[in-house]
């Protein structure tokens, strides 16, 4: 249970020094859509862009593509057939590989008049059947000839059947029966424990038109998803661009990049881990030639990744850094000066308009300005968990001062520098005791990251049975051919950190066990650590 917090000794923070594209792509004419009327629909800025842009190319699977006026009708035509399936108030997800019929689906999602949860069928059965048991779905959307395995699904779950291929006949965005639950779900990923869901209202329009705004999203615009399909992946299809579906995990990154390259991509959304991997590969430079845009989020940002990306993007690509959250939304954000940069890590941002900070000193009271304190978030976010079926307060406070926003505690350190730009420091959680003395996970993978060769790294804590808890490290090389140091790599991170901080065991990994999201499979990671000790005692029980 959310333990009480008291916020009368909070000083809260709402300075927004810059807007969210000062130093950004003002150079870049762009269109963007005017705020819907009231009573529109919620896919106000489809029926818009279809309109606009009727024969266009809207997304590309592949070979395969629809049109905005192709891509309008399946998408009506689902929120059609959902209407007829399912009961105003129920839950409907979607459990689909990455592609047009997925596109569809996340887009019909924002608008059902229903709860729409989107599910990754590359995710395992057994994440798959936490998500259906925890949202109480009543019937299932999957593309018709799949394969999806459904033998997991209760009988009580409905499946619906969509054929992106065929034509709906539905020419307008029907009403959808008003309904008191969330528009969506989402649930954390999972990389430890249980999924946790999250219940979110309609989607914000003035934070979306305010985004286009910001980036100068235009029709002229390429955008591409490289794993599942998400909303803001779509954000651009209100501006008339062209999504292309890129799944990296299934085509393998040299394929990817040489689709990328094809595409002609501008506009690129995603964690700097993976692109540090992908700009390391042949080819990585012609593939983003024509990017004006790149979006940082997820992770931390290390200095060293923005000098890598500067040498290998377009001169005249901006780069952006995010700090969000699945429950608080967008916190932090600010195009990159490199000037500003004045230590191993990137500043992650100004404070956005649509919210407060304070930060939390570890003895209970504000943290002092430029001092480390737990980030607090005040203002619109998730409507709260989504637990046995119903919305609840827990994991967030309310607003004494507004009922439509709410209070979060984040459990990320950050602090305040006098320019106004906010650092992030690590995660509370990611602090652990190793002999006795704090230890930083954070801080142990950027050292590593310092080290020669080292294009990857995660850090976890190795516990056994009987044994002190200790560090286990587990890296990629940027080239496997050339012999790895540990001992240096050791002394590095004693240098950067401490003694205690020193990694006890470091594996070598040809890449990262990752989630859906790109997120280090840290359960999976931890299977790793098991598997030699096992294969020890067994070849030992069988001599």
């Amino acid at each position: 249970m959310q333990q009480p917090l008291d916020l009368t000794p909070l000083e809260w923070i709402d300075e927004v020094p810059y807007g969210r594209d000062y130093g950004g792509p003002v150079d870049v004419p762009h269109d963007p859509p005017e705020p819907p009327l009231p009573g529109e629909s919620g896919l106000w800025w489809l029926q818009r862009s279809k309109e606009r842009f009727p024969d266009k190319v809207a997304v590309v699977d592949g070979d395969n593509t629809l049109t905005y006026a192709e891509l309008f009708d399946r998408v009506c035509g689902l929120r059609r057939r959902v209407g007829e399936a399912v009961q105003a108030g129920g839950v409907v997800a979607s459990l689909m590989h990455s592609g047009l019929a997925a596109a569809c689906a996340v887009i019909a999602g924002g608008d059902l008049g229903r709860t729409s949860l989107h599910i990754d069928a590359t995710a395992p059965i057994e994440r798959q059947t936490v998500l259906i048991a925890e949202s109480r779905a009543d019937a299932v959307i999957v593309e018709k000839g799949a394969g999806v395995d459904l033998g997991f699904l209760p009988s009580s779950v409905r499946v619906i059947e969509f054929d992106v291929t065929q034509t709906s006949g539905v020419a307008s965005l029907e009403a959808q029966p008003a309904s008191n639950g969330p528009a969506r779900l989402a649930f954390t990923s999972g990389s430890t424990g249980r999924p946790k869901g999250l219940a979110f209202g309609a989607e914000d329009a003035d934070v979306w038109v305010d985004y286009v705004r910001s980036t100068h999203l235009n029709s002229n615009d390429v955008f591409v998803s490289l794993a599942s399909v998400s909303r803001a992946d779509v954000v651009g299809l209100s501006v008339g661009g062209t999504l292309h579906l890129v799944d990296i995990r299934r085509l393998g990154v040299a394929e990817g990049l040489r689709r990328i390259e094809a595409a002609g991509l501008t506009v690129l959304s995603f964690v700097p881990s993976v692109l540090r991997t992908f700009l390391n590969v042949p080819g990585a430079k012609e593939a983003f030639g024509k990017l004006r845009l790149l979006s940082l989020f997820g992770e931390r940002i290390l200095a060293s990744d923005i000098r890598l990306f500067r040498a290998t993007l377009p001169d005249q690509c901006k780069i952006s850094i995010s700090l969000a959250s699945t429950e608080a939304g967008s916190i932090f954000s600010w195009y990159v000066r490199d000037e500003a940069i004045d230590g191993p890590m990137a500043p992650v941002g100004y404070l956005v308009r649509s919210k407060r900070v304070a930060l939390l000193a570890e003895g209970g009271g504000p943290a002092a300005p430029g001092q480390v304190g737990e980030l607090i978030v005040r203002g619109p976010m998730a409507l709260g968990s989504w637990q046995n079926g119903e919305v609840t307060s827990a994991r967030f406070l309310p607003d004494p001062d507004d009922p439509t926003s709410k209070i979060y505690v984040t459990g990320d350190l950050v602090r305040q520098r006098p320019d106004k730009l906010f650092e992030f420091v690590g995660r509370k959680d990611r602090q652990v005791k190793i002999r006795g003395l704090w230890a930083d996970l954070g801080e142990v993978e950027n050292a590593l990251m310092d080290v020669d060769n080292v294009a990857d790294a995660v850090v976890i804590v190795r516990s056994a049975p009987g044994q002190p808890d200790a560090l286990a490290a587990f890296i990629t090389l940027a080239d496997p051919t050339i012999p790895f140091d540990r001992a240096a790599a050791r002394r590095t991170v004693r240098a950067a950190t401490a003694e205690h901080m020193i990694p006890a065991e470091i594996r070598l990994l040809q890449t990262i066990p990752r989630l859906a999201n790109f997120k280090p499979d840290l359960q999976r990671l931890d299977a790793v650590l098991s598997e030699a000790p096992a294969k020890r005692a067994a070849a030992h029980a069988a001599g």
